[in-house]
This record gives structure tokens, sequence and C-alpha cells, in this order.
């Protein structure tokens, strides 16, 4: 039998004999029981269970085959509940987290201040890299959880998201238009920053630019966001920009953030992990660890 959900369908109809009952106390459709029990039938090549009166009764043959098939089912059950459970407080273990530097300079330092207060022996690396070597990383392990906006993530790919973000845009302290809202008309005459890295929302910050009128607004591309500060300093140069990130940095840079003065659709920041460590204990530990700090954060990065 290829799939084991088959046989909880098989403990249902033997216990309750009756398909809308099982369906019912499996918490599934009628219509789910009897493709099921069509399946099993075609796997064993018996009836199994045939209607009489108003009850599903055995067959036979389901007769012969009951005692093994549930004796399967206690036995997986048994090792359900043997999973070793998982100790933070003892944890060595060093954690692989795959994110860009975004993620490194908001994210990660409320999730290392909660490790080290509930896990303080285990560890954090944080890597990067395109789609498909994360989704490598993530199938085989080498990577434990994968945080960003990836919409592309998909092939046996669990999705959490945690918090999201819209844009706002940064401009040096001094800037001779800090310190008052900007109309979309100077929003758009001003030399722009554009930062290009993975998929954060570049797209669509210069889709809004083009649409605004400010084709050749864009000054400078870079492809890391921790240039970005550095390079406003010195320049009359604007900053589109996620909220969090930008309320991050006016925390160690003279910034001044500003709302924009054009629509720009939010974002979703998502936890991805593969489906073979959906059960693992210590990984189901970590994603919700890290969702806990991550969502108590979101009023602070709006």
């Amino acid at each position: 039998m290829k799939d084991l959900n088959l046989l909880y369908i098989f403990e249902a109809l033997w216990r309750d004999h009756s398909t809308s009952i099982a369906a019912q106390n499996l918490g599934v459709t009628q219509s789910a029981v009897s493709s099921s029990l069509k399946r099993l039938r075609q796997t064993y090549g018996d009836r199994l269970f045939m209607l009489v009166g108003r009850r599903m009764e055995p067959t036979p043959f389901c007769v012969q085959v009951a005692p093994r098939l549930l004796e399967s089912l206690t036995l997986i059950r048994a090792v359900e509940s043997q999973m070793i459970e998982f100790d933070p407080g003892l944890c060595r273990k060093t954690f692989t987290l795959r994110m860009l530097d975004v993620g490194e300079v908001v994210c990660l330092p409320p999730i290392l201040k909660k490790l080290a207060s509930v896990a303080p022996f285990a560890r954090i690396n944080t890597v990067g890299g395109g789609m498909d070597e994360t989704l490598n990383g993530l199938a085989t392990g080498r990577i434990d959880l994968a945080l960003g906006f990836m919409p592309t993530l998909q092939t046996d790919i669990h999705r959490l998201p945690v918090f999201s973000q819209h844009f706002v845009f940064a401009m040096r302290r001094d800037h001779p238009l800090a310190g008052e809202p900007l109309s979309l008309e100077n929003y758009v005459a001003c030399d722009h920053l554009l930062v290009e890295a993975g998929r954060t929302g570049n797209q669509a910050v210069e889709r809004a630019l083009i649409d605004a009128g400010g084709k050749d607004c864009i000054k400078m591309r870079v492809p890391h966001h921790l240039s970005g500060p550095h390079l406003l300093l010195d320049s009359d140069m604007i900053w589109t920009l996620p909220c969090a990130l930008g309320r991050s940095l006016a925390r160690f840079f003279p910034l001044d953030i500003q709302p924009l003065p054009l629509p720009i659709p939010a974002f979703e920041i998502d936890l991805y992990w593969h489906d073979r460590f959906h059960r693992d204990p210590q990984n189901k530990w970590l994603r919700e660890m890290v969702s806990r700090v991550l969502k108590s954060q979101q009023s602070v990065w709006q």
C-alpha cells in the first residue's frame, strides 16, 4: 500500500460501518472516503466493504486481512508517539537560514536575541543563493529555513507568512527636501537609488516610477541594501525601500523616512521549509520560534 492514509480510511470503515460516519469522524468529505474505498478495492482486488441494509459490512477477505492492517496502523501510531522530544535548552545544533542582507539587518537581531535566551548553545549561519540553490538546500537539509519574498519557491515547500511590508522612501536628514511631505512631482524629479537584490520588490518600484513619468530618474543601481545609507549620506538621491529596513537603518544613520506619494503594492515576508523536514522536531521548533519573534515585531516595523 503506497498511501498510508488509506489505512486510516480502512480503520474508520471497519469501526463505523458507514462512509458518512467515517467521514465525519475523520474530518473529511464522504466523497473522499468513497474515493479511498475505491482505491482500497483496486489495491486488494476485493470489495472489502459492502452495503448490507444500512451498514457497510466487511467481506470474508476483509475479515481475513483486517487484523494485519489494523496492527500496521497501531505500529505507525506507536512510532509517531515515540518521536524524540526536542529540548532547545540542550540544543547545540547550528541552524542555517537563507536570507538576504536586508533580512540580516531587520530580522536576525530579534531572532538572535530570542535564541540566546531559549537555546543558548545553539548557533546560526546565514546563506544567500538563488531559487534553485535554495530549493536544493532546503531539500537536502543544508538549509533549515528560508526567509523572504520568494513566490516561485513551490516544489514540496511549505510556506508560512510572518509579516507584511509596504514601501517608504529615505533621504539624508539634511537633504534639501527633508522634513516635509514630498509631492509626486518632486518625488519623481529626484535622483533615485535602486537596489536590485533578488525578488525584493525592486521591479515593482521601477515600474511605479516609470508609470509616474520617472523613466530616467534612476541615478544608481546597486546589488546590496547595506550600501544604500552610505550612498544617500553624500548625495541628494532618495531610496525607495521596505519600511522595516528603513526603520532599522534610521536607528544608526541620519536618515529621514517618509511615506510614498504613489502606490506600490505591499508584499508578504514568508518562512519556507521542505516537506522532508515538516515533522522534524528541531525544524518545527525553529520555525515556530522564528515565526513568533517576527510576528511580534510587525508593529515596530510599520
